[in-house]
């Protein structure tokens, strides 16, 4: 699932991707800069912002999230929460 935006009326790119989700990505201490760890269910940029400091990460990135597939279909084990984020996003997108 792609979400895409016409945005030539400002001069802007046509069919712009907008991001499904963001997520916040904790890098190992160290010069390496190693991920540590990633959380990927937040609907604003200033979700994971604050995920990130309420949880007293110090070295971190926010990054949107793009999922490049036709369709969405429900993961094994019942991991439902993902596809309840994918569902809000293209709703508030207005389906596109």
């Amino acid at each position: 699932m792609t979400i895409t935006r016409d945005n030539t009326t400002d001069g802007g790119n046509a069919d712009e991707r907008l991001p499904v989700l963001y997520g916040v990505v904790r890098f190992e201490p160290g010069d390496e800069r190693r991920v540590r760890d990633t959380t990927i269910t937040f609907d604003s940029p200033a979700a994971a912002e604050l995920f990130a400091t309420e949880s007293g990460w110090h070295d971190y990135q926010v990054c949107p999230l793009f999922f490049f597939v036709d369709a969405a279909t429900a993961p094994a084990a019942g991991r439902v929460l993902l596809g309840a984020a994918l569902a809000r996003s293209v709703r508030r997108a207005g389906g596109r």
